[in-house]
């Protein structure tokens, strides 16, 4: 008896350690975390925002563990939202600009990856028209031109609110042809964004960037996750904390991002501050930490 009563307790620990054999891979494996920041207009833009995700991935390592960054198949933003809200996903974290539907279908890390510099829009236009375009002085004059934009970008909604009138298509790159013949006088970019997409392809399409005046919009441009999934959730906000606390959020921002902010010289620029529509409501620009001074001076008390 006491012999069966001892394979007993060697059987239950064998197996106990078999199990445990088992469960070390599951227990130690990397999280894979699936993006679709590659499928953006612009390498430099790209290659921020995945800067930023590692940033606050590694940032959140400690209590979170190791990750895996896996690149999403090719899609559009709206493609990018139904998505995220599936199961067994291609995606399960985007980078977009922020609006009421994609914050209810969606859960939105609210710290602007761009500190509000994507809703300040300097217009790609083509050389021949820029001596005229660069006098536009007043609301009025602005409101009667003509923007190009991808139909399911939240700007080409805000435009419209304005009175502007959008040409739209599904194809980022077809803008630029469509600006050539004319379909548009604008195209209208984030200030941090434009000036390497408008020198990549400024031979091609005979192009360049207004200097004189830039349209502003409140707007925030996060991270969004499925709303089920809290432990990603939690580890983005975690890491936002630390980088903003220990400066290497701004470090990575001025990286990227200082030289196009120079260039654009925003400072003595006219600008036309439009409403944004779809904004969420709870959305606050008082913070400095987290915003552009043109955006907290332009928005925060509006």
């Amino acid at each position: 008896m006491i012999n069966i009563i001892r394979y007993i307790k060697v059987f239950v620990f064998l197996f106990f350690l078999f199990f445990l054999f088992c469960m070390i891979p599951q227990i130690f494996a990397a999280t894979i975390i699936k993006h679709n920041l590659s499928a953006s207009q612009n390498d430099d833009s790209l290659n921020y925002e995945l800067a930023v995700l590692k940033l606050v991935l590694d940032k959140s390592k400690n209590k979170y563990g190791s990750y895996e960054l896996v690149k999403s198949i090719k899609m559009s933003q709206s493609r990018a939202f139904q998505e995220l809200d599936r199961k067994n996903a291609e995606v399960n974290v985007i980078a977009s600009m922020s609006s009421i539907d994609r914050e209810k279908s969606a859960k939105a890390i609210r710290i602007c990856l761009f500190k509000g510099l994507l809703g300040v829009r300097i217009p790609i236009v083509l050389k021949s028209d820029k001596d005229k375009l660069e006098n536009v002085t007043t609301l009025k004059e602005l409101t009667a031109l003509s923007a190009g934009q991808v139909f399911d970008w939240p700007d080409t909604t805000v435009l419209e609110s304005n009175k502007i009138n959008v040409q739209t298509t599904t194809a980022y790159l077809n803008l630029f042809p469509m600006l050539v013949a004319k379909r548009f006088d604008i195209f209208p970019l984030g200030a941090l964004e434009v000036y390497p997409i408008a020198k990549d392809r400024e031979n091609e399409f005979n192009i360049t960037v207004i200097d004189k005046w830039a349209i502003a919009y409140p707007t925030g441009y996060y991270f969004f996750v499925n709303k089920k999934d809290k432990n990603l959730e939690s580890r983005i906000k975690d890491g936002f904390k630390i980088a903003l606390q220990d400066g290497s959020f701004q470090s990575v921002f001025d990286k990227y991002n200082k030289k196009f902010l120079e260039i654009s010289h925003l400072n003595t620029r006219k600008i036309f501050y439009l409403k944004n529509p779809i904004l969420p409501k709870t959305t606050k620009f008082d913070d400095k930490n987290l915003w552009h001074p043109l955006i907290w001076e332009g928005f925060a008390k509006k």
